[in-house]
């Protein structure tokens, strides 16, 4: 049977898990948003389809500029490489056309040893998370290298490493559904593997990702679950960066800081490569108000990580925020947002930091933004989501929501 991949260039791109595959089965790297639009364009392949069917289509409630979709035209096509323009083709005062033709090879068509590190890699950077109360994601273990299908990492079960990758593939999507989906494969992965640390460790952080965006409905009984996960896996595997990880995080979101930085330096002594350990450090260092440790620290995981997803801007912005560099903060918040379209905290602390610099027309757009998200748009809606915050810094926000416009 043909394979159902569309050819671009030398590329092969699954429309089925929206991955684009070099020909010896190496995933490349893509942002979701630009995962969307390539999705977009290839169920409408050798067609020309208008720029507002793209916004209305991707950015669905969310007021998107023509800059969001040509950062993500830019993406594609960066990975795309040699011919990028051709393939994916620019009509003028039109829109965009995707010149595809359907894949005869049998590259994409591999065994499951195959499958399994085509899809290890394809997860291996794709690292995103956020700590307490924002809107960001749970971070995604490196996959590492497997010397066959029936000797995976960290358990002897190939089935239920495959169902950690299908969860993490579906965590990454970052919506309430999808995390139910994700939590739906590393619970099976536990079935088939009572012992798999690691699906422990990726179940305790999914579920800290509840508590971050207020998925979560009995709060207690969450709680209990989503540490006992985590704690589960360090106990199964001390050593297990991601284990240590997933307390930190849980810690933060639970208001134990000290217990956070305690699991968060150990994750980043097992794995001191990781920059994402790193990072969320030093968010939970501008959490306990030491802002200018969290920048330093924050600043040197952009420059490390090849490719900084979009909550390292956000620690970063806020971090600058506290100690008062506004037009640092500010250029910061930006790239947050070039990175995740509509983040809500992006945009709390974009308008405040618009408030104190005293530019009021990119106060307005960030807050017409921020509305159209459904979110509340008052300084004592916006207070009520920052209880875990020093009073100190949740009072700095609140000056300059107001000098923004904000209403009580």
């Amino acid at each position: 049977m043909k394979s159902n991949a569309l050819r671009l260039g030398d590329v092969r791109f699954d429309p089925t898990s929206r991955t684009l595959y070099r020909k010896d089965g190496q995933a490349l790297q893509l942002r979701n948003k630009s995962k969307a639009v390539l999705s977009f364009l290839a169920q409408r392949p050798n067609r020309t389809v208008a720029k507002s069917d793209i916004l209305e289509e991707i950015w669905t409630d969310v007021i998107a500029s023509d800059e969001s979709l040509v950062q993500c035209i830019a993406d594609i096509r960066r990975t795309l490489g040699a011919d990028a323009r051709r393939i994916v083709e620019t009509v003028p005062r039109e829109g965009y056309r995707l010149n595809v033709e359907t894949a005869e090879d049998t590259s994409l068509r591999m065994p499951v040893a195959g499958w399994i590190a085509a899809l290890s890699a394809s997860l291996a950077l794709a690292w995103w998370v956020w700590p307490v109360g924002p809107d960001g994601a749970p971070p995604v273990a490196p996959a590492g290298q497997i010397a066959s299908a029936s000797t995976p990492p960290g358990t002897q079960s190939e089935a239920a490493y495959l169902e950690v990758l299908q969860g993490r593939l579906s965590a990454n999507h970052f919506s309430l559904d999808d995390s139910l989906t994700a939590e739906r494969h590393f619970r099976s992965a536990i079935a088939l593997d009572p012992e798999y640390a690691r699906a422990h460790a990726e179940l305790g952080t999914l579920l800290a990702v509840r508590f971050e965006n207020d998925w979560t409905v009995l709060y207690e009984a969450d709680k209990q679950k989503a540490l006992y996960y985590a704690q589960r896996a360090v106990n199964l595997e001390p050593d297990l960066w991601l284990g240590h990880y997933a307390l930190g995080r849980l810690h933060s979101v639970f208001r134990n800081p000290d217990m956070a930085e305690a699991h968060l330096r150990t994750a980043l002594s097992l794995k001191p490569e990781n920059e994402d350990a790193r990072a969320y450090l030093g968010v939970v260092l501008n959490l306990q108000g030491d802002a200018e440790a969290a920048t330093t620290i924050l600043r040197q995981a952009i420059a490390t990580h090849p490719n900084p997803p979009f909550w390292y801007y956000f620690g970063l912005g806020h971090a600058l925020f506290n100690t008062g560099q506004y037009a640092s903060a500010k250029a910061a918040l930006n790239t947050c947002l070039s990175l995740s379209e509509g983040s809500p905290y992006c945009l709390r602390y974009l308008i405040a930091v618009n408030g104190e610099i005293g530019t009021p027309a990119e106060a307005a757009a960030a807050m017409r933004t921020y509305e159209a998200l459904g979110f509340k748009l008052t300084v004592d809606d916006i207070a009520s989501t920052l209880a875990h915050y020093r009073p100190k810094d949740r009072a700095r926000l609140e000056t300059a929501l107001r000098l923004a416009g904000v209403p009580g």
